[in-house]
């Protein structure tokens, strides 16, 4: 588990009338689907015609292998599990020694154990980590929207080039819900977000690899988007092909030498979740684990993306196909980034280049 401290709770500085936590982690909005979801839609536990807001729980779904937070802190806790279940309980009292090689365990402050002590008698285990994977999610969607907030007058019409949101998708995904839409936007904020601190904090460090760099990449619709990513990883191990992929990971063995050619191909078509420890052993195998992993995590919320486009788009001729869906979703992405762009150069005091108005314009 990461090694962050879940301060959230305490957190009561006012921002425009919220507290930091609520700012950093507004609740999703009802949604609605209408059809089936793919493979990393499900991640959301929606079905058709049944409104309902996406549990916040998705977010552990998505950027880990585990089915919620407590199933997280459980894989975190390992063997010592129902030491950490009884100290917050309140049905024992730990010894020092417990507490600390739990706090090891989870990378936490061996204080914030003790304070939590008898705190959960019932219900979540350790809410605090659930908010922390809202704060991973929120955070950088705030740095997003925030950026976004400035006005940049057109200058043909006058209207704000920044604000192009409900335009872009009328005309991109007509039919689509308001809320629908703008859940998808919340979740590509959040992507862009990272690529912007991701790129503020590469100023000030040794070069290294950017993950969240192009992510146009990711969302080629050509390809399925972790196909997208799989194909980058060829590119890095110079393996022309799935096959030959398949072999390079079964020679260096551990758990790559569990891949088969089926799995693999299952997992670049997106019929099936590719699990993040199988990606973490291919982006170690080309010298990336960092990057790479957190480029997979990046691919796998394109993917929830599209699969939610697809089940949400209403059409009365035929089903949205995948294609179809990531095409308005690498759009988008493209958009933001050009919106992005124009927003830093206005803050800046620049004139942002004709060239990136007019593209904003003619797709809004």
């Amino acid at each position: 588990m990461e090694n962050l401290s879940p301060s959230l709770s305490s957190a009561n500085t006012n921002t425009s009338g919220m507290t930091v936590a609520e700012f950093l982690t507004p609740p999703f909005q009802q949604v609605s689907v209408l059809r089936k979801l793919g493979p990393y839609g499900r991640m959301l536990r929606l079905e058709p015609a049944t409104p309902k807001a996406p549990d916040p729980e998705f977010l552990v779904r998505l950027l880990t292998d585990h089915a919620g937070h407590q199933a997280h802190i459980r894989h975190g806790a390992g063997n010592h599990y129902k030491n950490l279940e009884n100290l917050l309980r309140g049905t024992h009292k730990a010894s020092s020694t417990t507490i600390d090689i739990l706090a090891k365990c989870l990378g936490l402050p061996q204080g914030y154990l003790e304070e939590k002590a008898g705190s959960a008698v019932d219900g979540p285990l350790m809410p605090d980590i659930l908010a922390l994977f809202k704060v991973i999610e929120g955070l950088p969607m705030r740095v997003t929207s925030i950026t976004l907030s400035s006005v940049v007058p057109c200058p043909c019409c006058g209207e704000n080039l920044l604000a192009d949101v409900d335009a872009w998708w009328s005309n991109h995904a007509p039919g689509i819900g308001r809320a629908e839409y703008h859940f998808v936007e919340r979740l590509l904020n959040a992507l862009v977000g990272v690529g912007l601190v991701e790129s503020f904090i590469a100023k000030y460090r040794k070069p290294a690899p950017l993950a969240f760099e192009n992510l146009d990449r990711l969302t080629n619709p050509l390809h399925h988007p972790i196909g997208n990513w799989i194909r980058e990883a060829q590119a890095s191990l110079s393996c022309k092909t799935l096959s030959a992929l398949v072999t390079d990971m079964q020679l260096r063995g551990g758990i790559g030498a569990t891949f088969s050619y089926g799995r693999l191909k299952k997992w670049s078509a997106g019929q099936d979740v590719m699990p993040l420890a199988a990606g973490e052993a291919i982006a170690e195998a080309y010298g990336q684990a960092k990057s790479g992993i957190k480029r997979l995590m990046a691919a796998r919320t394109i993917a929830l993306a599209t699969d939610f486009v697809a089940a949400s788009w209403p059409t009365t001729v035929h089903v949205v196909s995948r294609e179809e869906a990531q095409k308005v979703v690498h759009a988008r992405l493209v958009q933001l980034g050009t919106n992005l762009r124009i927003a830093i150069a206005a803050m800046a005091g620049q004139t942002p280049p004709l060239s990136r108005l007019s593209a904003n314009t003619a797709s809004s």
